[in-house]
């Protein structure tokens, strides 16, 4: 799809996935490392468990797919050649301090002054701007900042983080989205430009759009793994299983209550079920509790009895009855485990590469199926200056050519109509994306059949209304609202003139639900042969696992993520909420803009399958390769890193206030140690655990803002655990312009999240109102489709609109 271009890429292991996502789509990407190479190579685990620059698996998981060379940045000799570099070059990506390119005249306007079409992706801590944008920043203090670390974890103990690094795989896969959208703007304007991506403003959608908490008057969201609290009690979705742990989804809001009904159907097959749990209206269990009507005692009695139940069956049973029975649950499974099934193997979710010093490794496959335009692997990660000599003796090539109008205004995805089929929030969240950037989206639901993302918190004022969600509104901002009943033969006309209008449809119904409406790929097909078409699913449209139901914290549970983010001898924490979800929502975008770009050049269409739990493993690459490579059998670590020490979350004055403080090497630590007054600490920072200690002890009476200001001084990663309040109040935040308030009809404001990418020449399109119920039926289907405002009327007083 992209195999006329070529990239540049300059990142160390803050960008590397932005360039192996332009891999996999078939550019040329060539990574450019300093003498002695890329910081990254210095990231753990490493093939047979020893620091070795060539066998670091982070280096083999980001870096395949690409070219290498090393280039002095620092000597006049190395930036002339990326100059010449630059005017064939289509896409640079970088991940330097802010300003440190600029000042060796390899800065946006100077390379852009070389080459008018270059796409400029910086990503960066903090962004390029803002009161924060010079701090130091690791994986560890990007989550803190984000406000995702603080909800990861027991309520109990401190909190945690994934082992695999996670801030700047979200912030790399936000770039890759940023360079596609910067690229078909390019297609109109034949101009490049800069795109800037802070890590802080990438992790911020891993809270599930909580960061919103304060604005709305929403109760702060608390760490608390393995349950949720409604109306103060606790509601346990982690349970002992007999040969592990199961998680338990969401099975008491009014969009999943039937979940319920049918676990106690399956208990009930071998063990007597209280008659008053039968009876329960599950759906409204959650709102019962908040307004009173149901207390502790009442969840006490299902508790017991789920309790009791999977302590008797094994994983394997419960994946297997979840699947059968589409119920609501998932095992707890290590990425051994996962990779042992038989739905990988049959999906191909495990890749194959060839190394020449190391024979076959297995890497995670397409993060997407795309028939017509499969991603296919192949190059493995660069050896140290592999293609250098080539690189450097090589002549320019001409660049690119691309049609150009100077005069273009428009939006770079105008034009580009998509039928939103999606709901809750990885479908969603990819298309507000392209809305924000100019698609016209008309999103479909029913009120029918709320779409879980509607009940779930923050709520404005603290109340569980529909149409107060603030996730909801985030997600679904730029849109154009509508509501149809499928159920309805009018309905569903409907909903296939729309089909017929459309560039793109997406759906994320269960396997096999679209085709029963009439909806699904070959009857759309046959209609717009020209039409791209995702459906984005847990484990995908093929496999003994299709079927598997439920939401990204149950994905987050079979893909590995739970595992790799506990405390040794502790339940699985796992990260906040639907976490896999947060992960698809980027590669449900990068995958439509790929099939778009590759019908703009076929005027072919395609059908995408998108498993969620297959592209989240791109965010598990080297934890991956450290069981496929080394056979490990990964073990919880809570903080602990492989090259960073002491890194951890420590306490600070006040209740369940921390900061996150990673050293990286000993010039780290002796800037630490001079920062804290405690020049005798220098020979200590091997005593591993003493020097945590003492960390520890050092910053519990100290404010955690004070902590960070006084580390950050001294160049050294820190930073505050920032909660939902703190998230909103953020200086650095607000001066990007991260919350935006929009105009609601039935609280006459709002708020809601940006679309956290920042492009130089084409700003994102500023959400101005809450996407509400059937809000735009008459601009649709009359403005779009040429309805009759009477007949309109006529549907929507027979239940058609509703």
């Amino acid at each position: 799809m992209l195999d006329a271009f070529r990239v540049l890429d300059l990142s160390d292991e803050k960008g590397l996935l932005c360039g192996q996502i332009l891999a996999d789509l078939g550019a040329d990407v060539l990574q450019i490392e300093p003498p002695g190479g890329s910081s990254a190579r210095a990231q753990g685990p490493w093939r047979g468990g020893r620091p070795d620059p060539e066998a670091s698996l982070f280096w083999w998981a980001y870096a395949r797919g690409k070219r290498g060379a090393v280039l002095d940045v620092e000597s006049e000799h190395g930036r002339e050649r990326l100059r010449e570099l630059v005017r064939e070059a289509d896409f640079w990506i970088e991940s330097d301090r802010p300003g440190r390119l600029a000042s060796l005249g390899l800065g946006y306007e100077d390379l852009a002054a070389l080459n008018p079409g270059l796409i400029y992706v910086s990503i960066s801590p903090f962004g390029q701007t803002g009161p924060k944008a010079g701090h130091s920043s690791t994986d560890l203090t990007a989550m803190a900042s984000g406000g995702a670390l603080y909800l990861s974890g027991e309520r109990d103990t401190r909190p945690v983080r994934v082992q695999s690094p996670q801030a700047y795989a979200h912030a790399g896969a936000d770039a890759a989205v940023g360079a596609l959208i910067a690229h078909f703007a390019r297609k109109q304007t034949g101009r490049g430009q800069y795109v800037d991506v802070s890590a802080q403003q990438s992790v911020t959608l891993a809270t599930m759009f909580r960061s919103l908490d304060a604005p709305l008057q929403e109760a702060p969201a608390r760490r608390i793994s393995g349950g949720a609290v409604a109306g103060g009690v606790l509601l346990r979705t982690r349970y002992q299983a007999a040969d592990g742990w199961v998680t338990l989804g969401p099975v008491f809001l009014p969009s999943t209550g039937h979940f319920m009904t049918r676990l106690l159907a399956w208990i009930a097959e071998s063990q007597h079920v209280p008659v008053g749990l039968h009876d329960e209206e599950w759906g409204q269990f959650v709102l019962r509790l908040i307004r009173g009507e149901r207390g502790q005692q009442d969840w006490q009695r299902v508790e017991d009895l789920l309790a009791g139940f999977f302590r008797r069956h094994v994983k394997a049973v419960l994946m297997r009855e979840a699947v059968k029975r589409k119920l609501l649950l998932a095992p707890v499974l290590g990425l051994g485990e996962l990779l042992e099934s038989e739905q990988l193997a049959l999906r191909g979710a495990a890749a194959e590469i060839v190394t020449r010093e190391h024979g076959v490794i297995r890497v995670p496959g397409p993060f997407a199926k795309l028939p017509a335009s499969p991603l296919r692997y192949g190059r493995p990660a660069p050896r140290l200056d592999e293609h250098g000599s080539e690189v450097r003796a090589q002549p320019p090539k001409p660049q690119s050519a691309v049609p150009r109008d100077a005069d273009a205004e428009r939006r770079p995805l105008a034009g580009i109509k998509i039928l939103d089929l999606f709901w809750v929030l990885a479908g969603p969240c990819s298309t507000r994306l392209l809305a924000d950037y100019g698609a016209t989206v008309v999103r479909v639901e029913s009120t029918s059949r709320l779409d879980t993302l509607r009940v779930i918190p923050p709520y404005q004022f603290n109340n569980p209304h529909p149409d107060g969600s603030g996730a909801f509104h985030s997600a679904n901002a730029n849109k154009l609202a509508v509501t149809l009943n499928l159920g309805t033969p009018e309905g569903l006309d409907l909903a296939l003139e729309l089909a017929s209008w459309a560039d793109v449809v997406t759906e994320s119904f269960s396997p096999g639900v679209i085709e029963s409406y009439g909806l699904g790929w070959d009857a759309l097909h046959a209609r717009n042969p020209g039409l791209v078409m995702i459906s984005s699913s847990l484990m995908g449209q093929t496999g003994p696992w299709r079927d598997f139901t439920g939401f990204g914290n149950l994905a987050a549970s079979v893909t590995g993520f739970q595992q790799l983010a506990s405390f040794p001898g502790l339940p699985p924490s796992g990260p906040y909420g639907a976490y896999t979800d947060f992960i698809a929502a980027r590669y449900n975008a990068i995958a439509i803009l790929a099939a778009l770009e590759h019908r703009e050049r076929t005027g072919e269409g395609q059908h995408i399958d998108m498993a969620q739990a297959e592209a989240a493993l791109h965010f598990l690459a080297p934890s991956f390769l450290d069981v496929t490579v080394n056979g490990a059998a990964l073990e919880p670590r809570a903080n602990e890193d492989w090259t960073c020490f002491p890194h951890d979350v420590f306490p600070c004055a006040g209740e369940d206030r921390w900061v996150a403080i990673a050293v990286r090497d000993d010039a780290d630590w002796a800037r630490l140690c001079g920062a804290l007054g405690h020049p005798e600490w220098e020979g200590r920072r091997n005593e591993r655990p003493g020097a945590s200690d003492a960390l520890g002890r050092w910053t519990a009476p100290l404010q955690a803002e004070d902590v960070e200001a006084r580390l950050q001084a001294a160049d050294v990663p820190a930073a505050v655990v920032l909660d939902t309040p703190a998230l909103f109040d953020d200086p650095h935040l607000l001066e990007r312009g991260h919350y935006q308030q929009v105009a609601h009809d039935l609280y006459q404001t709002s708020w809601v999240e940006s679309s956290r990418l920042h492009l130089s020449e084409t700003q994102a399109r500023p959400p101005t109102r809450a996407c509400h119920p059937g809000a735009d039926n008459r601009a649709v289907l009359e403005g779009l489709l040429g309805h009759s405002p009477e007949q309109i009327a006529d549907w929507a007083g027979r239940g058609v609109l509703s």
